[in-house]
């Protein structure tokens, strides 16, 4: 059996200073590494064998962090990467996607209220300073049945991230909060307010249900109205981007009429 990592302690470590120092209903125990291969994966099997809804798990760097259809999520020193285990049995398994649009408005508001950065959300989990990627989210689900077990939750957000830290192919697509600043951030300050604003638009969904997130989600979405492409399994849809469904689909106008969409990948026609 592979040797478990072994987590920062407590007196040492900022993060765990600010996480302590305020009051959390949900998000309640924070473990810090200096290196995990994925903290998706690690909360995942915490998750399996049986750990309470509210862990969240740091870790300055990832070996083998991943996004979206399973893609390497690249995550160099000076990035935020940490992932939390939910139980939100209030969600059926196809409003998962609810889960990801929340935490997408909870991650923009910080950086707009907290930074004065103008960000937009990107369905159906970048956060973007203009048309440029600073943030992903991941949220990944275990059935029991017919019901959600448990629900992973992942960010990443590049903070004090040199732009030359990302491959070729990334550089004219991605920013970090110290390129769009012109300074450095403090890490576990900004930790501290996105721990907050994740919990709060959780409890919100969690009691309130997705009308409650919703506006907040259209004010904030940087492609509402707008012609984009959508790559699917299927296939490529082009449409003018309309609106949000109930369960966190995408509602899209084209020339064979409505669709609605679960996932995909949003682009823009050239």
């Amino acid at each position: 059996m592979a040797k478990q990592p072994a987590s920062i302690e407590p007196h040492d470590d900022p993060f765990q200073h600010v996480f302590s120092n305020a009051a959390h209903i949900v998000l309640k125990r924070l473990e810090h590494f200096r290196v995990l291969a994925s903290t998706n994966a690690f909360v995942k099997a915490r998750g399996e064998a049986g750990e309470d809804e509210g862990l969240v798990v740091l870790a300055d760097t990832q070996t083998t962090g991943v996004g979206r259809l399973s893609r390497f999520w690249r995550s160099p020193l000076g990035g935020l990467y940490f992932s939390f285990l939910l139980r939100p049995s209030m969600l059926a398994p196809s409003e998962i996607q609810l889960i990801t649009l929340a935490a997408g408005v909870a991650v923009a508001k910080v950086l707009q209220q907290a930074y004065g950065l103008k960000a937009s959300l990107k369905w159906p989990n970048d956060v973007l300073l203009g048309e440029l990627k600073v943030a992903g989210i991941l949220a990944e689900q275990s059935l029991k049945g017919s019901e959600v077990e448990f629900t992973v939750v992942g960010i990443g957000v590049n903070v004090n991230t040199p732009l030359d830290e990302f491959p070729e192919d990334l550089k004219s697509k991605v920013s970090s909060l110290q390129e769009a600043l012109k300074r450095s951030i403090d890490l576990p300050r900004l930790f501290g307010y996105l721990i907050g604003q994740l919990e709060y638009w959780y409890l919100r969904l969690r009691d309130k249900g997705f009308p409650a997130i919703a506006p907040h989600w259209r004010k904030l979405c940087n492609h509402l109205g707008r012609s984009v492409t959508i790559s699917t399994p299927e296939g490529v849809v082009q449409g003018i981007a309309k609106d949000i469904a109930p369960d966190g689909s995408l509602i899209i106008s084209s020339p064979t009429g409505k669709q609605i969409l679960w996932s995909g990948d949003l682009d823009y026609p050239s």
